[in-house]
């Protein structure tokens, strides 16, 4: 059994690939896994997917917008998953990650009551939600996880194997499947050493 904590910008241009070639590994390879989505949002992480999109050519709004938007995806992301529970919170984030993946300019009202609708989420409800102090101390929780394994850029994947508790693997920004088959087979402490000299964004934590 394997517990998988990723760390993820609500909207992250990565964010989405990495967490369907991390749904695809599982499922190849047949394991149980207990996932954590942990959704997190500041100024450097708004800055840095701002980046890598002008790098994959999109278009972006102005910086401001682009902000407002991370940060109300994290609100809704909290406020769902607060009133609907983890499952629908993160079907939530999937879907609109998929939509935002090529165009962050397409997030829009009508776009979140699409998905809205389609998960069977009331956004009256979530929007009422929002203005509690439930939503900001969720917030804060994740961050704080974040802080405590000194977590810097999106996405972040941090793996735990229940055989082996002592230690657990950090892995920073986009990961090839090469890598998630490594982690997620079950000797994988064995080949961890084989492959980490090439990989300066894995670590143990």
């Amino acid at each position: 059994m394997f517990e998988i904590f990723l760390f993820i910008n609500p909207i992250g241009i990565y964010c989405y690939d990495t967490e369907k070639q991390i749904r695809n590994t599982v499922d190849e390879l047949g394991i149980d896994v207990c996932y954590h989505y942990i959704s997190i949002a500041n100024v450097c992480l708004v800055n840095d997917d701002a980046i890598r999109r002008r790098k994959d050519s999109q278009k972006l709004p102005d910086i401001s917008t682009f902000s407002k938007t991370t940060y109300e995806a994290l609100e809704n992301y909290h406020a769902i998953k607060l009133k609907y529970g983890n499952k629908k919170a993160r079907e939530f984030l999937y879907e609109l990650q998929k939509n935002l993946s090529h165009d962050a300019s397409a997030y829009n009202p009508k776009l979140l009551e699409k998905i809205a609708t389609k998960l069977n989420i009331k956004t009256s409800t979530i929007n009422s939600m929002k203005k509690s102090s439930y939503v900001r101390s969720s917030i804060e929780e994740d961050q704080k996880l974040a802080n405590q394994w000194n977590i810097k850029a999106t996405p972040t994947i941090v793996l735990f194997n229940e055989d082996n508790e002592q230690n657990g693997v950090l892995l920073e920004g986009p990961v090839a499947h090469e890598d998630l088959v490594n982690l997620l087979l079950p000797d994988y402490q064995n080949c961890f050493s084989n492959f980490m000299p090439q990989q300066n964004h894995l670590r143990l934590i």
